[in-house]
């Protein structure tokens, strides 16, 4: 396979900022020579997105996605902070957003959101979990979120084929964790 030209920066050019990351509109001249502008978002921390598994069950987070305006069934994810590896960032998520405790976790890989906007990559994390064990959840102020929804690889695969399951980071970590 060729490798295509990479495109060369030529000035970074940071257009918004705050505390979840900074936005860039940089000057780059692509793979072809041409003089141009490109966007690119860049997180303030390393992503995490946690496969929770009881019993051969998935646990699924229905959260409410403001920019589409409507509910997505997602696995839970955000952010590792700062000290965290990203094994205890997704353990902590894990526990926010679906009250549920990871016995035992193994980091699975990176994955990439959106390679043509987002510079930063998503730590996926299995977590084997006791469903029966599970503690109140307590996510973060700007997050709405509901009782954690499990589902068999049966319904796994359901969701996916029906679309109640289009999350493309939920759907990237699920290939990963299954190809495995």
């Amino acid at each position: 396979m060729d490798a295509p030209k990479p495109f060369q920066r030529q000035r970074e050019v940071r257009v918004f900022a705050n505390s979840h990351g900074e936005l860039f509109n940089d000057d780059v001249i692509t793979g072809a020579g041409v003089s141009g502008k490109y966007l690119r978002w860049k997180w303030s921390a390393s992503g995490v997105v946690v496969i929770p598994v009881d019993n051969g069950r998935v646990a699924f987070v229905p959260t409410y996605r403001y920019p589409i305006g409507m509910v997505s069934l997602e696995l839970p994810r955000g952010a590792a902070d700062e000290h965290e590896s990203p094994v205890d960032g997704g353990l902590r998520e894990l526990k926010e957003e679906a009250g549920l405790l990871g016995r035992t976790a193994e980091h699975l890989g990176t994955l990439f959101a959106d390679t043509g906007l987002i510079q930063s990559g998503i730590h996926v994390v299995r977590a084997d979990v006791a469903a029966a064990e599970a503690v109140t959840q307590a996510p973060e102020a700007m997050e709405s979120v509901a009782a954690p929804v499990w589902l068999t690889e049966e319904g796994i695969h359901a969701a996916v084929r029906d679309g109640v399951i289009t999350c493309g980071v939920t759907l990237a970590a699920l290939a990963m964790w299954r190809l495995r």
